[in-house]
């Protein structure tokens, strides 16, 4: 029977925290090692820790996980009440270790065996009921998972895939290069195309659809979800966004937001936190977003910056358009309709509105509402002086 359940001992090692506490790739290798498990189909936890380390191991787990610390009068009784709820095998993890998915499921199927010698792991299955009872009956934990459980270790098939977590700056470079390791490993073998893995950082969290491809430099963070078809990269970074299908983001940062299928970033744009990117939307070169909605089908082609701004579908910013939105003390929000045209240099002062299918001459400081359909111009009238540069090179001379 498969093993739903999990007992994850976070050991100290001195006054310092556990060293599954410490980050690996952006996140601590608890939460490495919960969302391995959590994909081979682990449902609960049941986690023991100092008591200083109690907030920071409840934020590696999933919701409704059970927390000790290993000095409370009734934490061996709550254990057994966690392992009597289990039915079949329980994973069992004493030791600082990193699982990759293919480690994990091998773990948790519901197949016996397990490669057993001299050097303990600290990973164990073992039935949640034997458990329960040798405890019951007074015998200590070690002595009854070596005897009643399936010991794993680093000379299994699976060896490649599981990573005893040393202390020192050595051992924290190989766990590094192991939760590398294991990330690409998880999405390639979900159908993600990493034409470089050893140079793709992606964190425990982050999941990816098939038919992707992820270029060289690509670093993957936090609760990010992409699509499937998409090209990303080379050299970006994407922190807890959820990005469509077909979609290109080529050098550039996407931060806290979302990007809807077909849309088109970079090279060298800036999504800062809170905005929706719509589909079809192209992003160009230097150009920054900050909480904004951006309509299907916009272009934002190159050099323009804009924030706290919601923007209709097909609208077409010019080269070098500035929203204005800061006076110093407040943010102020533009609304951009459906069509309009933005011409290049255009400055829009917050608040201000523009109309549906509303034009803004290049060069102009927009501060009143442009009614749709309407072309507004704010810019000084031309003045031309012939011959001014001559007579003034003659005056130098």
């Amino acid at each position: 029977m498969n093993a739903t359940g999990a007992v994850v001992f976070l050991p100290r090692e001195g006054s310092g925290p556990s060293l599954m506490l410490e980050e690996l790739l952006f996140d601590p290798a608890a939460r490495w090692l919960a969302e391995s498990l959590r994909s081979a189909g682990v449902e609960r936890f049941f986690v023991v820790c100092h008591s200083d380390d109690r907030e920071r191991a409840a934020a590696c787990f999933p919701a409704g996980s059970e927390l000790v610390t290993g000095t409370t009068e009734d934490a061996v009784e709550q254990l057994l009440a966690f392992l009597d709820t289990l039915e079949g095998k329980a994973v069992v993890i004493t030791k600082p270790v990193l699982l990759g998915w293919s480690a994990a499921r091998t773990l948790t199927a519901s197949e016996n065996g397990g490669v057993l010698d001299n050097k303990d792991t600290g990973v164990y299955r073992v039935d949640a009921a034997a458990l329960s009872a040798a405890l019951g009956e007074g015998v200590g934990l070690e002595e009854a998972l070596k005897e009643k459980g399936d010991r794993f270790n680093s000379r299994g098939v699976w060896f490649q895939d599981a990573h005893p977590i040393r202390s020192g700056w050595e051992g924290r470079a190989e766990a590094e290069a192991a939760a590398r390791q294991i990330g690409a490993r998880r999405l390639m073998e979900a159908g993600v195309r990493l034409l470089a893995p050893e140079q793709c950082l992606v964190g425990p969290q982050v999941r990816v659809g098939a038919g992707t491809v992820l270029l060289p430099g690509v670093i993957l963070r936090g609760e990010t979800v992409i699509g499937s078809h998409c090209e990303i990269g080379p050299n970006t970074v994407i922190r807890d966004c959820t990005v469509g299908d077909s979609v290109t983001v080529n050098a550039s940062q996407l931060n806290e937001s979302t990007v809807d299928d077909g849309a088109r970033i970079g090279p060298f744009a800036y999504v800062r936190p809170n905005c929706h990117v719509g589909a079809g939307v192209k992003v160009g070169d230097f150009v920054e977003l900050k909480n904004s909605t951006i309509g299907a089908g916009t272009k934002i082609s190159h050099l323009t910056y804009v924030g706290d701004s919601d923007v209709g579908e097909r609208v077409n910013f010019g080269c070098g358009t500035v929203v204005v939105n800061y006076d110093g003390i407040t943010k102020f929000r533009t609304v951009i309709g459906d069509d309009a045209f933005i011409g290049c240099n255009t400055n829009l002062v917050a608040p201000v509105k523009v109309g549906d299918g509303a034009y803004t001459a290049a060069g102009s400081t927009i501060t009143d509402e442009v009614p749709a359909n309407a072309l507004a111009i704010a810019r000084a009238r031309q003045t031309v002086k012939k011959q001014w540069a001559a007579k003034r090179r003659a005056r130098r001379k």
